[in-house]
């Protein structure tokens, strides 16, 4: 599926492929509900069609059907099990692309959040970054490229992923029905979480998170808002995210500068603690984080 915010990065892709420029190591970099994951599989799925379009496979040959039943023997997705890619898992890779191609073309690699490999990993990515085969493509994505090593960054081609025309989001947005929240704004460079968020469920709970932020200091019971957070993990930084608004139009409106930086650290700290603390009792958490906000 193309995205009307894409249309930009699939014409600049279209061009250099055209032109004998297209990098065999691709690194798309972007935040979350960009549609980076939807660009590298149009984007493999072009580079193993007969007859593509630019970077649009045709969706007819037999590359397609293969593709669009999951089976094409020359196209493979790299899955993290855990959270980290590990050097075994790149091992895999290079294995695969030494062999010949079984359509007698292109080879298609796809590592998602390739910033979770090890370091092993790296070093092993790196030696197949550094002696490239003919007709052999890594197509990489990350929402971390600070957490990759230079080595690998320097041997990729880097295309930045993200909406630039806020408007076409917007109107993408509005054809799938969805409440005009408060909130939603806060989103529409994040469009594709927003409709992940629509077919999980999870609209009203994100609601709920963002009238918990508004009423935070003044909020005494907070199972609900615990119970949210237990069932996804990630709203923990949607959460945060509302909070600091919150605090930012304050200061906007009179603010000690010294209580907002106050404030923001209490919450860096909830948020640190929330993601990397290990069994944290969530609850008194909350409550530090609102009696602080409080003072």
């Amino acid at each position: 599926m193309t995205y009307p915010w894409l249309k930009d990065i699939e014409q600049q892709l279209s061009t250099s492929f055209a032109a004998g420029r297209f990098h065999h190591g691709q690194l798309f970099n972007g935040q979350q509900g960009v549609g980076k994951s939807a660009l590298v599989e149009q984007l493999a799925n072009a580079l193993l069609c007969q007859q593509p379009n630019g970077v649009q496979p045709c969706g007819q040959c037999k590359s397609c059907q293969l593709n669009q039943a999951g089976t094409h023997p020359d196209k493979f997705n790299v899955a993290i099990e855990g959270q980290s890619i590990g050097v075994d898992d790149i091992r895999t890779v290079s294995h695969f692309m030494s062999h010949s191609a079984a359509q007698n073309g292109n080879k298609v690699v796809i590592i998602k959040d390739c910033h979770k490999m090890t370091t092993a990993a790296a070093n092993a990515l790196l030696k197949t970054l550094e002696e490239p085969s003919p007709e052999r493509f890594l197509l990489l994505t990350s929402t971390a490229t600070t957490q990759l090593p230079a080595t690998i960054l320097s041997r990729c081609s880097r295309t930045d992923v993200q909406v630039s025309d806020q408007m076409s989001a917007q109107q993408w947005l509005a054809s799938l029905q969805i409440i005009d929240y408060p909130w939603l704004s806060l989103f529409y460079k994040q469009p594709l979480l927003i409709q992940a968020w629509q077919e999980a469920e999870q609209l009203e709970s994100v609601d709920q998170l963002y009238k918990f932020a508004t009423e935070l200091k003044q909020g005494h019971n907070f199972s609900a808002l615990v119970d949210i957070i237990n069932k996804d993990s990630e709203l923990v930084r949607v959460f945060c995210l509302f909070i600091s608004e919150q605090l930012k139009q304050q200061l906007v409106s009179g603010m000690d500068f010294d209580t907002y930086q106050q404030s923001q650290q209490a919450l860096t700290e909830f948020y640190q603690n929330s993601t990397q603390v290990l069994g944290l009792n969530l609850p008194l958490a909350i409550s530090r984080l609102a009696y602080s906000l409080r003072k």
